[in-house]
């Protein structure tokens, strides 16, 4: 049985939770490495805990004394979320550990690790189609912005996920609120708005190959749609797949990539937006797809073979993560989605975690909290 430990410095993060399934169903060993308050403590699917009492400091040096001491003792140690991608990438200058811990084989590249200035460099380095951008800290001035880039632009600061931190501009006067609202202008992207389709991907590679990948039409956002999502429709195109294997060899991914393109149909383009070296939310929902993330870790581990991709050309199935979905329905008060996940509208009741009762129930007692809140304090 191979041994994988999962690490996670953020306790707020709830796209952990049902990551250690993804693996045990793997037939993998799952210990985690985390704070008391994680969600990643919150399932039946994890084997070891290996407690983190302090922060960022006391994250690290457990983690580099893990690979150090007994490099053998796992097969692979899996970074979750962006604060950890960067946090160990700033802390390690050994080659020998930055390919043990961190999703890269190619350590000239780890300027993409949680960086959106990053990504947009090493887009134009090796020759990947990527919205026009400019470092705002380069330039600083407004007038020579607006003659590079056309509006609508976007605002990216270099750190940050989950919708936050992105600005969008339609004119020099919101160009100039926005940039007052940034709160570090460091590595501040200036980048051309792409106004095409939002298209989410999955993705797992190997030595910079591509060992499987879902992608996604967006049917519903949390916030704006520049946030987190909430439902969507899954589907295969060689198109993508081409230009996946393109970035995977290019960038030299290691391991599991959340990725985002926008595909503009008059131009017949996919521009890539966002490249983040960790897992997601929607990967263990695989399993409702034609790729298995589970599949593709035992390839990752063990080289077994992965099965035939046999879907129908232009075949999309919908998948729903319950608690986003639910969470949207209370807080727009979205009376048409609650009834489809009372009704269980085209078996929607599959996608609810009733096969961990402890992930389960702290969904439901924060849905509780959230109606109460909805219906005492209203917006």
């Amino acid at each position: 049985m191979k041994k994988v430990l999962l690490a996670s410095i953020s306790g707020y993060f709830d796209s952990l939770a049902e990551i250690p399934f993804m693996f045990k169903k793997a037939d993998c060993q799952v210990d985690v490495l985390c704070r008391e308050d994680s969600w990643l403590l919150t399932n039946r699917f994890h084997d070891h805990w290996v407690e983190v009492k302090g922060y960022h400091d006391d994250f690290v040096d457990i983690l580099l004394q893990i690979a150090k001491s007994t490099p053998d003792k796992y097969d692979w140690i899996v970074m979750l979320d962006d604060a950890t991608v960067k946090l160990m990438n700033e802390r390690i200058d050994s080659e020998e550990l930055f390919k043990k811990i961190l999703p890269m084989t190619k350590m000239g590249n780890r300027v993409l690790l949680s960086s959106k200035l990053g990504l947009s460099v090493l887009c134009n380095k090796y020759d990947i189609t990527t919205p026009k951008f400019l470092n705002y800290e380069e330039i600083k001035d407004i007038t020579k912005i607006a003659e590079t880039v056309d509006f609508p632009l976007l605002l990216k600061e270099d750190f940050s996920c989950g919708g936050e931190g992105v600005h969008y501009c339609e004119d020099m006067e919101t160009l100039q609120q926005e940039i007052g609202k940034v709160l570090s202008t460091e590595n501040l992207v200036i980048q051309e708005f792409i106004d095409g389709e939002d298209v989410g991907i999955e993705a797992l590679f190997k030595d910079g190959k591509l060992v499987m990948y879902n992608a996604a039409e967006i049917l519903t956002y949390m916030y704006s749609r520049f946030s987190f999502t909430t439902r969507r429709n899954y589907y295969h195109k060689e198109a993508i797949k081409q230009i996946l294997e393109k970035v995977g060899e290019s960038f030299g991914l290691n391991g599991f990539a959340s990725i985002q393109f926008m595909y503009h149909r008059g131009r017949d383009k996919y521009y890539l937006v966002e490249v983040d070296c960790r897992t997601n939310q929607w990967m263990p929902y695989s399993r409702f797809t034609t790729q298995n993330f589970s599949d593709g870790i035992r390839f990752f581990l063990n080289g077994t073979p992965l099965k035939p991709l046999l879907e129908e050309k232009d075949s999309k199935m919908e998948v729903r993560i319950f608690d986003r979905d639910i969470r949207r329905c209370i807080k727009y008060l979205d009376y048409r989605g609650a009834l489809q996940w009372t009704f269980n509208y085209k078996g929607c009741w599959k996608f609810i975690p009733w096969y961990d009762l402890k992930l389960s129930k702290r969904i439901f007692k924060k849905h509780l909290t959230d109606l109460k809140n909805k219906i005492i304090k209203p917006n």
